[in-house]
């Protein structure tokens, strides 16, 4: 997929009914839409009597067509009274995947509810995260039980990002784009293809139209049919099930994602961002969470900085991630905003300003603009506009993220891990885990002095991730840096925006007490004490890349305040996230990947270590990366929907680096045996 903004809708009303100008066509039930999505697609799929028989945790309804959400509020309803009436009943989250191309602006979503004010209130927790997106996946929480995906852009090419994890995943269909007649584009072979591959045996569809031309085709895919009474003036509607598998053939099996055989006990190795959001996320869900610590408390190390910036990394020259980050940049949003109402940490949401402080950096901006974002995601500014956002003087153009923040990153994890520890998340303190050994179903960490037995492990700590057996052959490395802290001052004070040149500049923190600059960049360094030159290195950089500004004389390092951490990367600058391969295994079985491609031959699903999963390589954006794979992850692990595509999963799976080599028939030695 490429990177596309996306166009909100052209709506008119009649009374309080919207009508799509692009389509020429209603949006729901003049008669009473409400009542009509009750008929067609609660009843047509049978949810009620569905859910009380329903042997698993959660539930999954695909959507083509989100139009207003009255369908998505409506059957949240009915699932929040089903939970009322049925506590005990096993089934307890419900996911929501609706595909639109064309989302309505806020204002038109405010005046379409008009009619249906029940919904006013989940309406507009929808509308606090409702920003222009690009095509892709975003994700909306609604309480801990209830999540909605929601997916911009061309249903042709979205459907096919439910990728190979996601056959038979789908439990009930809400088929409601626009009429057939308006919109023939959607309901396609295409369409009924995807949709038979997606659903579960014994998993249904319902929809408002009886058209010929949907039923042959939905017949054609493998579903079984049947017309059901239309509503108020409509003759007929259609209903159906899928009531046999089908053989499938995987799209991409050395990529294919592997849930835990048991979700419920996860131990988590690390002390930092990644490993709290991740424990958070799982505590959610209602797992048993245990993290070890090597150190005495959480955050001393990378995610230790007394502020960090929370933006998007966009990139002029790579397409993965613009995407990426453009998606956790949008989650990370919603996710802080909803953990400050339950953990403190220090925060403020402000712009993110992006210099042009040499030519080369500002064509590198260009170059980003040239990809269309939305203006709320990126926008080129003029040195005036810089300067009126940032409350200080600055001489270069450049550009402004939008709803970007500053951040405690030490105080986010270590309260955060203190709030997890009082809802029952065991936390072991000064506790490193040297080794990890798979026997009887269970995995053994060893430390020290101790070994501790766990169903499912997730690896994220950090620079030292490639420490264990099953992780060597990650090509990981260290980053040093030091991040330098100096006193605010009258100039300083007034910076309302945190500032990104060949470094980054925060506003004054919450105590009107100090700044933080950085950071130093030192590769494959794993020292943390304090660095005189590189303390007057942060200094240099500032003053050089945003001179001439007068305000930058009273940038002061001297003090000699600084705190240094080590960062763990990869070359490809992507995060790793997903179950940690079996290096050996996949060389037998993909060393000839190229050929066996070429050939057509079968190809088996990737081999992995049981119930092992990695979370790392976060970089420098780890604060704003970490929501996203931490719910992307947490979802995996418990085989539900999750909230990337299959090709941005791709580029974050462990065995990539290897995976890459083997698509083009080169060879991939052992770091392992290079090494020794």
């Amino acid at each position: 997929m490429s990177i596309q903004k996306i166009s909100f809708a052209e709506v008119s009303f009649q009374t309080n009914v919207p009508v799509s100008s692009q389509f020429d066509d209603i949006y729901f039930s003049p008669e009473d839409g409400l009542a009509e999505s009750i008929y067609v697609f609660q009843q047509g799929n049978n949810l009620w009597e569905r859910w009380q028989q329903y042997s698993e945790e959660h539930f999954v309804i695909a959507e083509t067509g989100f139009g207003t959400g009255l369908n998505f509020f409506a059957v949240m309803a009915l699932f929040r009274q089903f939970r009322q009436t049925f506590p005990d009943a096993k089934l307890r989250r419900l996911f929501f995947i609706s595909f639109e191309k064309y989302p309505l602006t806020a204002q038109s979503l405010q005046q379409a509810y008009q009619a249906y004010p029940q919904f006013m209130p989940a309406l507009q927790q929808l509308l606090i995260n409702w920003r222009q997106p690009i095509a892709g996946c975003y994700r909306y929480y609604f309480d801990q039980d209830i999540i909605l995906d929601l997916w911009f852009g061309e249903l042709a090419e979205n459907l096919p990002q439910l990728g190979d994890y996601y056959n038979g995943l789908i439990d009930a269909w809400f088929l409601d784009g626009f009429a057939p007649s308006k919109n023939p584009t959607m309901w396609t072979d295409t369409l009924f293809q995807q949709m038979f591959r997606l659903t579960k045996v014994n998993g249904t569809f319902a929809t408002f139209t009886a058209a010929s031309q949907v039923r042959k085709g939905l017949m054609a895919a493998g579903f079984e049919i049947q017309k059901r009474k239309g509503f108020a003036r409509k003759r007929e509607c259609l209903s159906g099930c899928k009531l046999v598998a089908a053989e499938q053939t995987l799209s991409l099996p050395w990529y294919l994602p592997q849930a835990a055989k048991n979700a419920k006990e996860v131990a988590i190795i690390g002390g930092g961002v990644a490993s709290v959001c991740l424990a958070y996320c799982l505590w959610q869900r209602g797992s048993q969470v245990t993290i070890y610590c090597e150190d005495a408390d959480f955050a001393l190390n990378a995610s230790g900085n007394k502020q960090g910036a929370f933006y998007p990394q966009l990139s002029d020259d790579d397409e993965r991630h613009c995407r990426f980050y453009s998606y956790a940049f949008a989650y990370g949003q919603q996710f802080l905003t909803k953990l400050a109402e339950q953990v403190e940490f220090e925060h403020q949401w402000c712009d993110v300003l992006l210099c042009g402080y040499q030519p080369q950096a500002y064509q590198k901006l260009m170059k980003i603009a040239e990809r269309r974002f939305p203006e709320t995601l990126f926008k080129l500014q003029t040195a005036a506009e810089l300067s009126e956002r940032a409350g200080l003087p600055l001489y270069c153009d450049g550009a402004v993220i939008q709803n970007g923040a500053w951040l405690n990153p030490r105080q986010l994890v270590q309260n955060l891990a203190h709030f997890l520890q009082r809802q029952g998340v065991k936390i072991y303190l000064n506790t490193s885990i040297r080794y990890l050994d798979y026997q009887d179903n269970l995995w053994h960490l060893t430390s020290n002095s101790q070994q501790f037995a766990h169903h499912t492990v997730v690896i994220a700590n950090g620079h030292k991730l490639s420490r264990f057996a099953q992780t060597a052959e990650l090509p990981t490395y260290a980053v040093r840096g030091q991040v330098s802290q100096i006193p605010t001052t009258e100039k300083l004070s007034k910076l309302r925006a945190v500032l990104c040149y060949d470094g980054y500049l925060t506003p004054m923190d919450s105590q009107k007490q100090f700044h933080c600059i950085g950071a130093s960049h030192i590769r494959n360094s794993e020292q943390r004490e304090f660095n005189q030159q590189e303390q007057q290195q942060n200094q240099q950089k500032i003053q050089q890349n945003l001179a001439p500004a007068d305000w930058l004389v009273d940038v002061d390092t001297s003090g000699n305040l600084a705190r240094t951490g080590v960062r763990c990367s990869v070359r490809d600058r992507l995060p790793i996230c997903g179950n940690v391969g079996d290096f050996s295994a996949q060389t037998v079985a993909y060393q000839n990947l190229f050929n066996l491609r070429r050939r057509r031959q079968a190809i088996s699903p990737a081999a992995y270590y049981q119930d092992l999963y990695v979370l790392g390589a976060l970089g420098s954006r780890g604060l704003t990366s970490a929501p996203l794979l931490a719910e992307m992850l947490a979802s995996l692990i418990y085989a539900e929907p999750l909230p990337l595509g299959q090709d941005i999963l791709a580029e974050l799976m462990p065995n990539r680096f290897w995976l890459r080599k083997w698509l083009k028939g080169t060879p991939v030695p052992s770091r392992q045996k290079s090494e020794a």
